[in-house]
C-alpha cells in the first residue's frame, strides 16, 4: 500500500513538473523569454506559486527541467571506494553524475541545445548548475582514500582541487560542444572531451 502510494506521489510529481516545463516553453516561444514569468506560468499550469517553487527554483529551471545539484549516494561511494590509478576519470564521471541530478523531466535529445540557442541567458543557469556541481563535489574529492592512515597531507589536498578544477573544465568543454553531453545520455561525448585533454596534458607533459 505503501509503495502504492509512493509510486502515486512520484507520477504527480513528475506529471506537475512536466507542466511547468511545457508551460513555460510554450510562453517563451509564444512572447520572448520577458512573457515566461512564474505567475504566467503557473496560471497556464493551473497551479499556485507556492507549487512552483515546491519544484522549480527560478523559470529558467522550469524551461530547461532542471534543479539544484546533489550528490547521487551510489556514485559517490563507488568513487570513494574505487581505488584505481584513473581518478581524473573517476572525479569528472562523479562530477557528471551530480550535473545530472539536476535533471527533472525527461525531455528529447537536443531539446535543451534548441532551447539554449533560442535563449542564450539560459546557458548562465546552465553553468551555475555546473559551478554548484562543482562545488558539491569538492568535499568528496578531498575526502578520497590515501594510502595510510594519516590524515590527508597539503598534497593531497591541492590534487584533490587540482583534479577538481581540471573535471570541471572538461565539463564545460563538452557542454560547449553538446549542451545535452551533460544532462543528456551521450556519454560518448564525454569520452571524446576526456581523450582531447588527455592527449593534450600528454603533448604539454
Amino acid at each position: 500500500m505503501h509503495k502504492t502510494s509512493g509510486g502515486l506521489r512520484d507520477r504527480q510529481r513528475l506529471q506537475t513538473l512536466r507542466e511547468l516545463h511545457v508551460a513555460a516553453v510554450d510562453l517563451a516561444r509564444e512572447g520572448g523569454l520577458a512573457a515566461a514569468t512564474v505567475e504566467a506560468i503557473t496560471e497556464r499550469a493551473g497551479v499556485s506559486r507556492r507549487t512552483f517553487f515546491n519544484y522549480y527554483a527560478t523559470k529558467e529551471d522550469a524551461l530547461l527541467a532542471t534543479t539544484s545539484p546533489v550528490v547521487p549516494e551510489e556514485a559517490l561511494a563507488r568513487f570513494l571506494a574505487h581505488s584505481g590509478d584513473d581518478a581524473f576519470a573517476e572525479a569528472l564521471r562523479l562530477v557528471i553524475a551530480i550535473v545530472r541530478s539536476t535533471s527533472q523531466v525527461e525531455i528529447p535529445v537536443g531539446e535543451r541545445t534548441r532551447l539554449v540557442i533560442e535563449f542564450p541567458s539560459l546557458k548562465e543557469r546552465l553553468a551555475l548548475h555546473v559551478s554548484a556541481a562543482e562545488g558539491l563535489i569538492a568535499t568528496a574529492l578531498e575526502e578520497r582514500p590515501t594510502s595510510g592512515e594519516k590524515p590527508p597531507s597539503v598534497q593531497d589536498t591541492d590534487s584533490a582541487r587540482a583534479l577538481l578544477m581540471l573535471a570541471g573544465t572538461v565539463l564545460r568543454f563538452a557542454y560547449i560542444r553538446d549542451p545535452d553531453a551533460v544532462t543528456g545520455p551521450s556519454p560518448e561525448a564525454i569520452e571524446s572531451a576526456i581523450a582531447v585533454f588527455r592527449r593534450v596534458l600528454t603533448e604539454i607533459s
